[in-house]
């Protein structure tokens, strides 16, 4: 069952979900697209066989679609989010795909139930602490068939220490104008604000997935260094 804090932030997706791809268009300059983008071709060039698909915490569906485009219909593609009002505009814009309420760390598949496994830019909500993380992770893997690819697309702490410094300037005055432009969202954002932030880095994450029971980790930096696509092999 999930805990009342995870319950807490689906809650205050429920609140959002109207502005959700809006607020992070703002956030990102547009950059999101792309990033989605490219990791959908990565998630095709990692498992280019892919049948049978699960976009984890998939939200309003942005990343369904980019995999849907990428893949075209010979993948048969699921969504899951423990958000009810997420997963509506998800399927309102997807009918054609399956959606279902889980909670990502008790996923109601079976054992080795998908050739591909991702997630995009929610990650970060999972890391509550490091081992809500890793069993979600390893919740991952379980449903990954054998051989089976694990994709993570999330924001990261730049290399960069100049770009690291920008992007948390940024991200701090973007966030307080969107608390300013809806107060009522303010917890909201302050959530994203501290997610963004304190994710880990690149190789850190690798590490991670290495302990979650994940061989193959390679990680992708993307377009300006502050977001990593991560495939990992069941």
């Amino acid at each position: 069952m999930p805990s009342k804090t995870e319950l807490a932030i689906a809650g205050f997706y429920d609140g959002i979900y109207l502005f959700y791809g809006a607020a992070n268009s703002f956030l990102t300059f547009g950059l999101d697209r792309y990033w989605r983008r490219r990791a959908a071709a990565l998630a095709r060039a990692a498992a280019p066989g892919a049948r049978g698909a699960l976009d984890a915490c998939c939200g309003t569906g942005d990343f369904c679609l980019a995999l849907r485009r990428t893949f075209g219909p010979s993948l048969h593609l699921t969504g899951a989010d423990l958000s009810e009002a997420m997963l509506s505009s998800a399927a309102k814009r997807a009918p054609e795909l399956t959606f279902v309420r889980a909670e990502a760390k008790e996923l109601p598949f079976p054992d080795a139930a998908f050739d591909l496994v991702t997630i995009s830019f929610a990650t970060r909500n999972l890391n509550l602490d490091r081992e809500k993380l890793l069993a979600a992770l390893r919740e991952f893997r379980r449903v990954l068939k054998p051989g089976g690819v694990f994709l993570n697309v999330e924001t990261t702490r730049p290399e960069n220490p100049l770009i690291w410094l920008l992007m948390r300037v940024y991200v701090k005055a973007a966030i307080g104008l969107l608390n300013l432009l809806s107060p009522k969202s303010r917890p909201s954002y302050l959530f994203l604000l501290n997610t963004i932030l304190n994710f880990y880095r690149a190789a850190d994450f690798s590490a991670l997935l290495s302990e979650a029971g994940f061989s193959g980790v390679k990680a992708t930096p993307l377009f300006p260094g502050a977001v990593a696509v991560h495939t990992a092999v069941k």
